[in-house]
């Protein structure tokens, strides 16, 4: 594939975009792309690709700086890079520990990467082998793993979920064409579009919540370009850590409903296992520990990306918008995406390979930008990002009334985040619904009936497989939810 000047401008710009979003506190790398989005409607798909995959990419990578300068992680990708970061900071180290970060995000970027190009069509080979009973299933394990893997709040990460489905079922029964829960109005007839609420549960939600916060940063950080390369014998002591922490960032980002923090505190905490003589005590400025989540988080993004494309499931609360985008120009991804949109596969790949490379010199030659940044005023901030989502919900079908339903969702976004809920698994649980209803409702007709479809479900291999995991999966939650309950 050929990319042009255009595109690689906007893989640039895209790039630069989401490491100064990544490193303010609080943006996460979701509404990063949501509001990059919103801004490529009409673009060609080419284009907005690029567009998008760099601020990705990007975002992802930017998290670590505001992580290691203010022990605030810019992005949720970054919490665990805060643990030994910012102690390296207070031991007069912070160029070791940036330089670290953004070395091995470098090489975790390109590992998933290299799994998405090479595992990526042996998936979408594997996934036209299945039929609605293992899409019912698979979608069924990712709200299992998405309320699972809440961060530790398993019962309001299930809740999210549950509220997800309810508004996913909004509108008309795909099956027999009347309306549910529509109340008698005919602005929910069409259902609830999921991209609206990931613009107000992201974008708009974030607003309201800076404007309810009064902290400011005040940053004297200053870095030199030479002392931001990593040292060779800083390296050697971080390389093996790389060998799990990639491999374990990529798998997790391509469950159904996990993403890079997910992967990075679970790379984390592996590491603090398998690593039995770090350079210092994990939690007191490990070398290890700021590879370990930084490698992790970067290598989901391949992850992530590979499910979207071969099994049309986002992998991530990112992944669901870029899916939307995807959606939005005219493109489904799924089984039959690499067969018959196979240039597109490729642009992806290239697309992404070309924003980690930028992404890293952007870390390297304009952190010390990034963090004067810090020091504006978020007042200048606020007023552009609620113009961004007010603009993209509007955008999308020329419609006040999908503005009044993105500001619904900001304030939903708002409450939940006051009262410590969740809004990832709602969206994800939003996009999985609808798949489920489908699949499970085809499943019957095919099968004839409930025995029939049980059956089936441990007849076909791939189902059986499934199972397991689910099962697998509520076991986990009932352990979460057994030891939750003894604390309190």
């Amino acid at each position: 594939m050929i990319v042009t000047t255009e595109l690689f401008l906007l893989i640039v710009v895209g790039s630069l975009i989401g490491l100064v979003m990544g490193a303010l506190p609080g943006l996460t790398v979701t509404m990063t792309v949501v509001l990059c989005v919103s801004l490529t409607y009409g673009w060609p798909m080419d284009q907005a690709l690029a567009f998008i995959v760099g601020a990705f990419s990007g975002g992802v990578m930017g998290g670590s700086i505001s992580a290691i300068s203010l022990n605030i992680p810019g992005t949720a990708a970054a919490v665990a890079t805060t643990f030994d970061g910012f102690m390296l900071k207070k031991r007069g180290e912070p160029h070791h520990a940036l330089g670290i970060a953004l070395f091995v995000s470098l090489l975790g970027g390109l590992f998933g990467l290299a799994m998405l190009a090479l595992a990526g069509p042996l998936l979408g080979k594997i996934a036209l082998k299945f039929g609605p009973q293992e899409y019912f299933l698979i979608t069924l394990w990712g709200i299992t793993l998405v309320s699972v893997l809440s961060k530790g709040h398993a019962v309001k990460g299930l809740i999210s979920a549950c509220i997800g489905l309810f508004i996913g079922m909004i509108g008309m029964d795909p099956q027999t064409g009347y309306m549910r829960f529509t109340f008698g109005t005919e602005l929910l007839s069409g259902g609830v579009s999921y991209i609206l609420a990931m613009i107000g549960l992201f974008g708009m939600k974030e607003v309201f919540v800076q404007l309810n916060k009064s902290q400011t940063f005040k940053v004297e950080e200053r870095y030199r370009i030479r002392d931001l390369f990593p040292k060779w014998s800083i390296m050697k002591k971080v390389l093996p850590t790389t060998l799990w922490s990639g491999p374990i960032g990529w798998i997790i980002g391509l469950l159904p409903g996990t993403g890079g923090d997910i992967g990075a505190l679970v790379s984390y905490g592996t590491t603090t296992q398998l690593v039995k003589n770090p350079s210092r005590r994990f939690g007191e400025g490990a070398y290890e520990g700021v590879a370990a989540p930084e490698v992790a988080n970067d290598a989901a993004i391949g992850g992530a990306t590979t499910t979207m494309l071969t099994l049309g499931i986002p992998g991530d609360s990112v992944t669901a918008v870029i899916l939307g985008a995807f959606i939005l120009h005219g493109l489904q991804p799924g089984p039959l995406f690499m067969a018959s949109n196979p240039e597109y596969f490729s642009m992806v790949v290239w697309f992404l390979f070309i924003a980690t490379v930028i992404s890293y010199g952007g870390g390297l030659f304009g952190a010390n930008a990034m963090l004067k940044m810090l020091n504006v005023p978020k007042w200048y901030l606020i007023p552009a990002i609620s113009i961004l989502c007010v603009v993209g919900s509007y955008a999308l079908m020329n419609s006040i009334n999908d503005v009044i339903f993105m500001l619904f969702f900001g304030i939903i976004g708002y409450v939940f985040e006051k009262a410590g809920y969740p809004v990832g698994p709602m969206v994800l649980a939003m996009i999985l619904g609808k798949m489920i209803e489908e699949n499970l409702r085809l499943a019957l007709i095919i099968t004839g009936s409930v025995p029939d479809l049980l059956f089936s479900f441990l007849a076909r291999p791939y189902s059986l497989i499934l199972v397991v995991l689910i099962a697998a999966s509520f076991l986990i939650q009932y352990k979460l939810l057994f030891s939750q309950g003894k604390k309190s």
